[in-house]
């Protein structure tokens, strides 16, 4: 029980990131389970969002002050959580459901990939060349989770090409829903959120192993699962819509 009280407490950020991951894809669950749609002013719903990217901050800002290369691509992940704090704040203080608002909620979503393949991306780049992950000032743990046997999924896919390539079918299903044939859009919100809560899940997992097993932190796996956690957040509604109108038929 000391030993886990202890390792709580060194990755106090992953562990409380690991309840927030739980609670997220629980609720999403529920909410496309209603009948009831989701309202997307004035509720919890929208306020969860500033709360989430909030948490993804620190590691962000550590990352940011590692100079090189890393600066940049802290930079652009940033300006991600910054647009997911401000906006949501400005539509709760909307009184009705303008078209701006409707917009960047499914605008959200390349703007939230961007930031995951720049995540991603460089840990993939890490992977191929063999190179070592600038990790944060404070939150130095990233060789060491890169570096463990649970980098590589089933001993030979390493985690980094597969959340590469899961952002990239998320961007792919998001560009067929906006400019495809009206008759697959419903198809891409389905799995645009399937995909979602498979990240969600993965990254629960993964956090998991970090704060239990590990016993370490990396502040590139935990802006990635925060980034996540707000496109399974943002792909919610439709899906709800979408099974409430099917359930409304039968």
């Amino acid at each position: 029980m000391d030993s886990f009280i202890r390792n709580i407490q060194a990755d106090s950020l992953a562990a409380f990131l690991l309840v927030i991951l739980i609670i997220s894809w629980v609720s999403s669950v529920v909410l496309i389970l209603r009948a009831k749609p989701v309202l997307k002013i004035r509720s919890w719903f929208t306020g969860f969002i500033p709360f989430v990217a909030v948490v993804g901050l620190p590691a962000t800002i550590d990352l940011l002050r590692t100079g090189g290369i890393t600066t940049t691509f802290s930079l652009i992940v940033l300006g991600v959580l910054l647009l997911n704090i401000i906006i949501p704040v400005v539509i709760l203080k909307q009184k009705s459901v303008s078209n701006w608002t409707a917009n960047w909620y499914s605008w959200s979503i390349p703007v939230l990939v961007v930031g995951g393949i720049v995540v991603a991306g460089y840990l993939t780049y890490i992977e191929i060349t063999a190179g070592t992950p600038v990790c944060g000032i404070t939150i130095p743990g990233c060789i060491t989770v890169q570096t463990s046997e649970y980098a590589r999924l089933f001993g030979f896919l390493p985690v980094a090409v597969l959340g590469l390539l899961g952002y990239l079918a998320i961007l792919i299903a998001w560009i067929l829903r906006q400019f495809g044939a009206p008759s697959i859009k419903k198809t891409c919100d389905l799995v645009i959120w399937g995909m979602c809560i498979f990240g969600v899940l993965f990254s629960t997992y993964l956090t998991y192993l970090e704060v239990f097993v590990i016993h370490a932190t990396c502040s590139w796996c935990i802006t990635s699962a925060v980034l996540m956690i707000l496109l399974l957040w943002f792909s919610t509604p439709a899906v709800q819509v979408i099974l409430a109108e099917r359930w409304n038929e039968n």
